[in-house]
């Protein structure tokens, strides 16, 4: 059991509302919706005092940003769920009923009964960085799709050059677009951001941009604890069943980021020719019987152990560091 210092507010968040659960000064429950705009939320956290209250909001994405940076911005202490969490909490408690005002209870009981990490907000220049690297991701998906159709296309028999000039056009314009993206990007670094990105840039395997990606998705490794932990939050940790006389490997833990975990493959190419560990693990990997694939993804995994160390311990990459 969790020692309440504070009384616990659990939120349910959706696109238009929030559904906020938790005690009044006279410890009556109170469960009610709450517009999920700036001035709803504003409104409803001004109630209440940081001294007296903590916030627990269901992570779901776009949806909770604004809970999680008002609710920092006041300086109440703000904790972060994932989805699945509640969801398997609710199985625990037997819970059969699935309804907003019962997620938000569930939400609140969950925050009073268990202990939890402290939401730490990402800095503004990386919240930016965060969407224009998201753009940049859906501009060259989109450049490769338009590229894939002009090429089909042209080996047709009888060509519309109008259609095949479109075509044309619309992929200039995706790569001026590309072009003036990465222009912007080094005016959102500070200083931290380059220190960390030269770093991570000494292991070998590991660019420009994959780097980026790592430090922004990751609040520069602050939202984790254990190399472990970064691994399963990219996908590529490798889930066991064992029970009894069955143990069986079923594969990775998928999760999102699959943009990254796609870079980070393609890194994992490069790590086995020039990251002596990397190559090291890979060879071993192989020698077992095992296939490419699954060599690669433990590499993608090494990859993100070596990284995490780096800038845990704020030394460059060391390759003969074991030694």
């Amino acid at each position: 059991m969790v020692n309440l210092e504070k009384k616990v507010v659990g939120i349910d968040v959706s696109s238009k509302f929030l559904t906020v659960s938790f005690k009044n000064e006279k410890d009556q429950e109170m469960v009610y919706n709450v517009s999920n705009l700036k001035t709803g939320i504003n409104g409803f956290l001004k109630k209440l005092k940081t001294e007296e209250y903590k916030i627990v909001v269901e992570a779901t994405g776009s949806y909770s940003s604004k809970i999680l940076h008002y609710a920092s911005s006041l300086g109440f202490d703000v904790y972060q769920i994932s989805p699945l969490t509640i969801k398997k909490y609710a199985e625990v408690k037997n819970v059969i009923s699935k309804t907003d005002d019962e997620d938000a209870k569930l939400i609140r009981d969950f925050g009073e009964k268990m202990e939890m990490s402290l939401y730490k907000p990402k800095k503004e220049n990386l919240e930016y960085l965060d969407q224009e690297l998201n753009l940049w991701q859906d501009l060259e998906q989109e450049k490769a799709r338009f590229s894939l159709k002009l090429k089909s296309l042209r080996q047709k028999a009888r060509q519309n050059e109008n259609v095949i000039k479109h075509y044309e056009s619309l992929i200039k314009g995706i790569e001026k677009n590309i072009e003036k993206l990465l222009k912007r990007l080094p005016k959102l670094e500070d200083e931290e951001l380059k220190d960390n990105k030269k770093l991570l840039k000494s292991i070998s395997g590991i660019g420009e941009k994959t780097s980026l990606l790592l430090l922004v998705a990751t609040n520069h490794f602050k939202d984790f604890g254990h190399p472990k932990s970064v691994s399963k939050y990219f996908g590529v940790a490798p889930r066991m069943y064992h029970s009894g006389n069955k143990k069986i490997t079923i594969g990775k833990c998928r999760t999102t980021k699959g943009h990254i975990r796609s870079i980070l493959y393609i890194c994992s190419w490069s790590a086995v020719k020039s990251n002596a560990q990397c190559k090291a693990l890979y060879e071993r990997i192989l020698e077992k019987g095992k296939c490419k694939k699954l060599a690669l993804i433990a590499v993608c995994n090494k990859l993100l152990r070596q990284a995490f160390g780096i800038i845990k311990s704020k030394q460059e990459y060391q390759p003969d560091f074991a030694k």
